[in-house]
């Protein structure tokens, strides 16, 4: 029995900053290249060594899928003027970071492989997915484009077939990984059995390790906003737990900054307004 994207939204707790909505994968190719295969993005290049060397600092990898909308497209009412003269090109858009030149992070190589594949299979299949995304607009070339990032793709039975690590890290979703997902980090899994001392230990900036983890346990609170109520809560109580009170506001300011870069580094830039009051540039 299909579901619908009320239930899948109720069921799995899913954000407010996400869509949910039915659709199917096709390919996507412009100027002659195909983007629906893993490829590099535009990026600053260094070229060293009197011409000899090309670095590309930090590399980041691209799967970009057209995409076939079933379900209503929830336009701003500030939009419809600008949609109702060409309906938008809409995209399934993963991308990602994947280190720092020469060396990558081999979590997320992996991971962007294996969502590659899924993806193409979906899409020579022709298989109808609800897709749980941060959309973003976008006006390139004069035409509005829709991006949808994704944080979760699910049967139209409500089986979760495919989740983004970070989905769980943001909060965006509660859910667990499908058997059939190999690949479920975006980074060294720290062990806390080898070393129980670590979680002391500050990093470059003098964040303690414990801020880190607790960033990753968000995902878990039971709060209706987990991406900005709960992450804020337990951050500040665990400060003020470590004996750092008088230098909690800067470390909370900090804090909130970095889980917002982090956020926009795997769900794109504008993704915490989900309807800005205007068109947002390339």
């Amino acid at each position: 029995m299909h579901t619908t994207p009320e239930i899948i939204r109720k069921q799995f707790r899913i954000s407010k900053l996400c869509q949910v909505f039915q659709g199917v994968l096709g390919p996507c190719t412009e100027e002659g290249f195909v983007r629906h295969r893993l490829h590099t993005l535009p990026s600053v290049a260094i070229v060293d060594n009197h011409g000899r060397d090309l670095i590309v600092p930090y590399p980041q990898l691209a799967c970009i899928l057209g995409l076939t909308r079933q379900s209503p497209l929830d336009i701003p009412r500030q939009d419809l003027r600008a949609f109702s003269r060409q309906p938008p090109f809409e995209a399934l858009y993963l991308a990602m970071g994947v280190g720092e030149s020469p060396k990558v992070i081999p979590q997320r190589t992996r991971l962007l492989q294996e969502a590659e594949q899924f993806f193409l299979d979906l899409m020579e299949q022709n298989i109808p997915i609800f897709v749980v995304a941060i959309s973003h607009r976008r006006l390139i070339h004069g035409r509005i484009v829709v991006r949808h990032q994704p944080a979760c793709i699910l049967d139209l039975d409500g089986r979760t077939l495919w989740l983004h690590p970070a989905a769980l890290i943001f909060g965006l979703i509660e859910v667990a990984f499908p058997r059939s997902q190999r690949q479920r980090q975006l980074g060294p899994v720290f062990c806390r059995e080898r070393d129980p001392m670590a979680l002391a230990r500050q990093d470059d900036d003098g964040i303690p390790q414990w801020h880190h983890q607790a960033r990753e346990a968000v995902n878990r609170s039971a709060l209706d906003d987990p991406l900005a109520d709960a992450f804020m809560d337990l951050e500040a109580k665990t400060i003020l737990q470590c004996a750092v009170e008088a230098e909690a506001e800067e470390r909370l300011l900090f804090a909130a900054q970095e889980f917002l870069a982090g956020f926009e580094s795997y769900f794109g830039m504008g993704g915490l307004f989900p309807e800005p009051g205007t068109l947002d540039a390339p």
